[in-house]
């Protein structure tokens, strides 16, 4: 409505659904997200949270998308968290998420050990590949976007109303799919929390950028995560937060031709 104008019109809104993942019969999560791509979802968001190692753990995966459950089989017995309970719902991410890992105790576990560098400009001609796919966002407004990405290009992608579930469907599609994570790019659209940067280390993507800011726990982790990570990344400017010796930059190359 512009002023004292009427006009309806029929809009296209995403759709947001609760999802149950069940682990071996024992029921984990309750995930608020788009209903789609929910075997990426579940396997995504059991691997961040240590629960799944790789495809060679996951014996069977089967989604019912209308009654929103996903069944995970691993080959072996999987030890759950205590706190497994408690924290069982999940909201969309924005301002709580769910995790069992906590991080101040993980450092070393997920610290990332890699000497993999990235010209600055590969970052812009992701970042820029990156929005060019965002169809959903184009189509309702109302999603985030994440992608997994080597030097030269997106190899996974996908979109939730969660930046969270966004996420691990990306990663989750890269498990199932036997798709490496390690020293890869990630990119996501949304703000960049700690819970992400647990995510992104558990990945083992040396490199997180967003066109979104960063909490100042995020910076910390980052940093001793050993990740690169970047926020406002729109058009040719950027901010990196940590680890800034990964994005090499045309100084960078005069100064090593010099030598």
């Amino acid at each position: 409505m512009a002023e004292d104008r009427e006009e309806r019109l029929v809009d296209v809104v995403i759709k947001e659904r609760p999802v149950t993942i069940f682990l071996n019969d024992v029921e984990v999560a309750t995930l608020m997200c788009t209903p789609r791509s929910l075997e990426y979802l579940a396997i995504g968001f059991l691997f961040a949270e240590g629960l799944v190692r790789g495809k060679k753990d996951i014996k069977r995966v089967f989604a019912e998308e209308e009654d929103g459950v996903v069944w995970v089989e691993t080959r072996n017995s999987v030890r759950l968290p205590e706190n497994l309970v408690a924290r069982r719902y999940v909201t969309t991410g924005c301002g709580k998420s769910l995790t069992f890992v906590d991080a101040s105790k993980a450092k070393t576990d997920l610290r990332i050990h890699s000497e993999f560098k990235l010209p600055i400009g590969s970052v812009r001609k992701l970042m820029k590949e990156f929005f060019q796919k965002s169809r959903l966002f184009k189509l309702t407004g109302g999603v985030h976007s994440a992608a997994i990405c080597s030097p030269v290009g997106i190899l996974v992608y996908n979109e939730d109303i969660g930046r969270h579930s966004a996420i691990d469907k990306a990663v989750g599609e890269c498990v199932l799919k036997g798709i490496r994570t390690k020293d890869r790019i990630l990119l996501t659209s949304g703000r960049i929390s700690s819970d992400i940067l647990v995510k992104t280390a558990r990945s083992g993507a040396a490199i997180l950028v967003s066109k979104s800011a960063p909490t100042d726990l995020a910076v910390k982790l980052a940093t001793d995560f050993g990740i690169t990570l970047i926020g406002f990344a729109r058009g040719t400017r950027m901010n990196v937060y940590s680890n800034a010796w990964r994005i090499v930059t045309k100084d960078d190359v005069k100064e090593r031709t010099r030598k």
